[in-house]
């Protein structure tokens, strides 16, 4: 009644990597935040956050695009639904420390310490890593994930723990882009842009960066009418002002030598497919760098990666193509 012995098999087979693909998709989508927009972090983002009944540092390494900003409301929303997790107030350095190692017996809490919303000197950044690794809480049956939250004006520090350059237990947790599957997740749980057409048009509009399709839920609670708002979301590259606050957005400008390496990587491959090592090449070309001086160019692209200006496709990247073209415009 079901078909043949081949085709029983193969339907089984199907249905193992279909459950299989469900789960990945689960797992790479995202929580709302109380205003229905999408939260920055995935489920396996959050998860890592949040982590086991250990002590353990992560940093997130995030940009105004990918909604660095959200992260602490997003682990605040989460964390504060599950009974006997505390999220402290941190309001000052005095009072990371007394956070860290605070807390009552079988508390699990979250330290968070938010340098993107309260921007700091470098050195204090790498000063609240040191004291989480060294600090402990003082009561027995106490654990605390440390959750330090920073954004490109940190870039020292996003070296050291891009590239291992220190030895240190902190692990780093970049922001992403959406990708057609979270966005489509995300849109069909709201209820907006669900249809397939608008779903496409949307993630070309926004190249799935947080801070546009942020930009669009909004314009959908005010308008109500998706396809109005996809045909105002479409002029951003046509408004030098616009496009040029978007690219400022995404951190491409905070250092020269990030500019310069996607203007050279702009300039030979355009929105032609590329490998890493490809890239690396290109960069020190462009900027003179000596042979000694390859890890420049490679530290270069790193971090352009973590900006998340690469699409992945094939195990070779490209320009993403909204940011290509809105840097491209005059200044």
């Amino acid at each position: 009644m079901i078909g043949t012995s081949h085709e029983v098999e193969a339907r089984l087979l199907r249905a193992e990597q279909d459950c299989e693909l469900q789960e990945s998709i689960v797992q790479e989508g995202r929580p709302e935040l109380p205003d229905g927009r999408p939260a920055p972090l995935t489920i396996t983002q959050l998860d890592d956050l949040l982590g086991e009944r250990s002590n353990q540092t992560r940093v997130v390494l995030g940009t105004a695009a990918t909604g660095v900003t959200d992260v602490g409301d997003t682990l605040r929303t989460v964390a504060g639904r599950i009974a006997d997790w505390k999220l402290p107030p941190v309001g000052n350095a005095r009072v990371y420390r007394q956070e860290i190692v605070g807390g009552a017996p079988r508390e699990r809490r979250v330290v968070i310490s938010d340098f993107a919303n309260y921007p700091a000197r470098p050195e204090a950044c790498r000063e609240a890593i040191d004291q989480a690794e060294t600090l402990l809480p003082g009561t027995p049956g106490v654990t605390r994930a440390v959750v330090l939250v920073t954004d490109p004006t940190q870039l020292g520090l996003w070296k050291l723990l891009l590239t291992g350059a220190e030895r240190t237990t902190a692990a780093p947790v970049v922001l992403r882009r959406h990708d057609r599957r979270t966005l489509r997740g995300w849109a069909q749980r709201v209820e907006m842009f669900h249809t397939e057409d608008r779903l496409d048009r949307l993630y070309g509009l926004t190249g799935g960066w947080p801070l546009l399709v942020d930009q669009a839920h909004r314009l959908h609670d005010e308008l109500g009418d998706p396809d109005e708002v996809l045909r105002r979301m479409g002029g951003l590259c046509m408004d030098r002002a616009k496009a040029r606050a978007f690219a400022e957005a995404t951190g491409l400008y905070t250092d020269p030598m990030l500019a310069m390496g996607y203007q050279a990587l702009a300039a030979e491959f355009k929105d032609d497919p590329f490998d890493i090592e490809s890239a690396v090449t290109a960069v020190a070309v462009q900027a003179g760098f000596e042979d000694q001086d390859e890890d420049k160019a490679r530290w270069i692209v790193t971090c352009l990666d973590a900006l998340q200006v690469f699409d992945r496709e094939d195990g070779q990247v490209r320009l993403e193509p909204l940011l290509r073209e809105c840097a491209a415009l005059p200044a």
